[in-house]
């Protein structure tokens, strides 16, 4: 079997102390078509020592200002060469074997989107979840409203999906990637499941999505606009759902989120 060409790329700004165990994570499958791309902000810690020690093995990469992640993550789909894409954060990495996992699925044309677990762990090594996508059982109604997204990091998409419904919004800078998701869910693209844990989300005080208020204003933008895009039926079924997840959520944050 033939597997695909694949395109990773890794959006950073200063996680110099996380990026070479991320590196590595991609490196490390020995994929045998692999174009790895590492889109860098300019930062000001060691980051560019680490990627000049990679140079050989990374087809690409810059360190220069840029318009935050998206814009980043954006950055690398334009250089993109691969048939299938993903991307994985600088403080997050992909557990052993998850390329073997994930991309023979793409050997069937019909398959856009894959998708597997994410397992969410603190810096003592302490799991908070694994996050597992599970898909509806009736269809696209029942996946805008019960399955906001599937985990970003244990996500592959076929490249030609940014080309048929564009490339992450950059107005977004926190829910980017579930806006995308849940345009994808729209046009009727749901993922192909791999039942087993793909990639470890890095639970760290510093990390973007620590800082929630930012988070919750751009979900409840991202409500508005996905709202226009429903009908009446589904609209009474998400204004149910969004706001027994509000009260999941406070009751979340109350008991500290992800910090510790």
């Amino acid at each position: 079997m033939t597997l695909p060409r694949l395109t990773v790329i890794t959006p950073s700004l200063n996680q110099g102390r996380y990026l070479e165990r991320t590196i590595r994570s991609v490196l490390d499958q020995e994929y045998p078509d692999l174009e790895y791309i590492v889109v860098d902000g300019g930062s000001t810690d060691d980051t560019v020592s680490i990627l000049e020690r990679y140079d050989d093995r990374i087809a690409y990469w810059t360190s220069e200002p840029d318009r935050g992640q998206t814009d980043a993550i954006n950055k690398g789909l334009a250089r993109a060469t691969g048939d299938v894409v993903a991307y994985i954060n600088s403080d997050d990495y992909y557990l052993p074997g998850a390329f073997d996992a994930a991309l023979p699925l793409f050997a069937d044309q019909a398959v856009d989107w894959v998708a597997g677990a994410c397992r969410f762990v603190f810096p003592d090594g302490t799991v908070e979840t694994v996050w597992e996508p599970k898909l509806p059982e009736r269809g696209r109604p029942n996946w805008i409203v019960d399955n906001w997204s599937v985990p970003q990091s244990a996500s592959f998409w076929r490249r030609r999906v940014f080309a048929d419904i564009g490339a992450f919004r950059e107005d977004f800078h926190y829910v980017f990637d579930t806006e995308f998701e849940l345009r994808l869910a729209l046009a009727g693209i749901m993922p192909t499941i791999v039942e087993r844990e793909l990639s470890i989300r890095y639970l760290h005080d510093d990390a973007k999505s620590a800082d929630r208020t930012q988070f919750e204003r751009e979900a409840e933008r991202m409500v508005r606009i996905l709202w226009r895009r429903l009908t009446v039926r589904e609209r009474a079924v998400f204004r149910a759902r969004w706001l027994e997840s509000r009260v999941k959520r406070f009751v979340w944050l109350a008991r500290g989120g992800w910090r510790r």
